[in-house]
């Protein structure tokens, strides 16, 4: 199939494929500044002076790209290949969640930002071990940290100087809690002072305090009312 041209302006109306015989034509729809390829009369691919539309002729006017997708096989998901290979996915499940698939084995899916120029790694959910990872690239300048409803280092990971802190952003040793009291919840007393155990491990029951002062050796110190 050709087409003759002419180096001039040309108007012409909808383009339909003259080979298409079966089923609903496939042609590319001309609107008032609207285009719209339309294979088997669908709306595939709508493009206007603002927007475009996948799957649908009414993309949303404040984005640049709108996917419809329909239920069924054809959500609204963005496949990447790679020389035939599906290597990762994009999209809405039919849960209505946002996934984000790294179909390439034992991979990775990696979140970085540019910090003044440099890149660094934040997040990692790490393909080969199943597990999610903050700071993998071991950055002193990436940290971690949980808000509360009135805190905001309620739990902090300070990658430069390897130390935990709770209610603070200033941890001064390897687990520094901001507050006046922690709790162990369940009491639990060694068989005997024999009994197994690692250094520093501390147990409680109504009438004792034990520590674990080296493996499998317990001392213990009565606790008594006032």
């Amino acid at each position: 199939m050709s087409y003759k041209y002419s180096s001039g302006s040309v108007r012409r109306g909808d383009i339909y494929y003259e080979d298409d015989r079966e089923g609903q034509p496939t042609y590319i729809d001309f609107e008032q500044d609207t285009i719209t390829l339309r294979p088997s009369g669908s709306q595939i691919l709508h493009a206007t002076s603002y927007a475009v539309g996948i799957g649908t002729t009414s993309p949303d006017p404040d984005e640049l790209l709108t996917i419809d997708g329909a239920s069924g096989d054809h959500e609204a998901n963005i496949q990447f290949r790679e020389d035939g290979a599906n290597r990762a996915k994009v999209g809405i499940n039919n849960s209505d969640n946002l996934v984000l698939h790294n179909q390439s084995i034992n991979k990775h899916i990696v979140f970085k930002v540019n910090d003044q120029g440099v890149t660094r790694e934040g997040l990692r959910v790490d393909g080969a071990v199943a597990a999610v990872v903050i700071n993998e690239g071991s950055e002193s300048l990436v940290d971690f940290r949980v808000e509360s409803d009135s805190e905001t280092h309620m739990l902090f990971v300070d990658g430069g100087n390897n130390k935990i802190g709770v209610k603070t952003n200033q941890p001064e040793v390897a687990f520094d809690i901001n507050d006046n009291a922690i709790r162990i919840r369940n009491s639990s007393t060694p068989s005997s002072a024999g009994d197994f155990g690692v250094p520093g491990e501390i147990r409680w029951d109504a009438n004792y305090i034990y520590v674990c002062v080296s493996i499998d050796t317990w001392k213990r110190v009565a606790l008594s009312t006032w």
